[in-house]
This record gives C-alpha cells, sequence and structure tokens, in this order.
C-alpha cells in the first residue's frame, strides 16, 4: 500500500490541460468559455497588516474556495483512477491518492509517475 499526497496540488493545475480535459469530456461553448474566463487572466497579491504585495498573475490552478474549484479539480485528475489495473485500486480523497497492489507496487507507483508527469506543469 502506498499513501501519496500531491504537494500544491490544487494550485498546479494546468489550465491548457485542464480546458482540453473538461472539452474531451463534452464541456463546450458559453459553459467553457465561462470556466475559461473564470480561470484566466486572475491576479493576486498579499496584504500584511496595512502592506501589500506587488500583484501577481496567477497562471495555474483551481480557485480553492471557490463554489467549483474543487469540482474542476476532482475533474482534472480523475483519470487517474484509470491507471490501475486487475491487481491494483487506487482509492482518490481530494489531493491524497492511496494505492493498494497485492502483486507488483513498484509498477503501480511507476504508472501513477507516469500519469503525473504527464499531467501536471
Amino acid at each position: 500500500m502506498a499513501y501519496i499526497d500531491f504537494h500544491k496540488a490544487f494550485d498546479s493545475v494546468c489550465h491548457a490541460k485542464l480546458f482540453c480535459k473538461l472539452q474531451s469530456m463534452g464541456f463546450s461553448g458559453n459553459l467553457l468559455k465561462w470556466l475559461e474566463n473564470f480561470l484566466s487572466d486572475r491576479w493576486q497579491c498579499t496584504r500584511v497588516g496595512d502592506r501589500l504585495s506587488e500583484p501577481s498573475k496567477i497562471v495555474s490552478g483551481v480557485i480553492q474556495g471557490s463554489c467549483i474549484g474543487h469540482l474542476l479539480f476532482l475533474l482534472y485528475i480523475n483519470s487517474l483512477a484509470q491507471i490501475s489495473d486487475n491487481n491494483t485500486t487506487c482509492v482518490l480523497f481530494a489531493d491524497d491518492v492511496k494505492l493498494y497492489d497485492f502483486i507488483n507496487l513498484q509498477s503501480s507507483l511507476d504508472r501513477l509517475e507516469n500519469w503525473s508527469n504527464e499531467h501536471q506543469p
């Protein structure tokens, strides 16, 4: 069994890859355009006391705390469950993955690594 926690998973979702995945799932038209607009051209700054940092453009990630941020993340990582073979069970919860493999855990971890390299920036 292996427990995996993706570091800063919500912040590292590549927008272009997310939009491609959404389109392949059937999202189109105004809904896809709205989602693209929702995530594109966003800026942030940090406040400490009365001081603000310089604005910084957000180039990846889904907005945590928004109504749809978690849903977009789940749609983005949904294909991760498909790395399983007949000997492997893959359980997803937020940005955590649990792999059960009774035959070859290393093979499952290799498939997980390949998935991660393909889907993360």
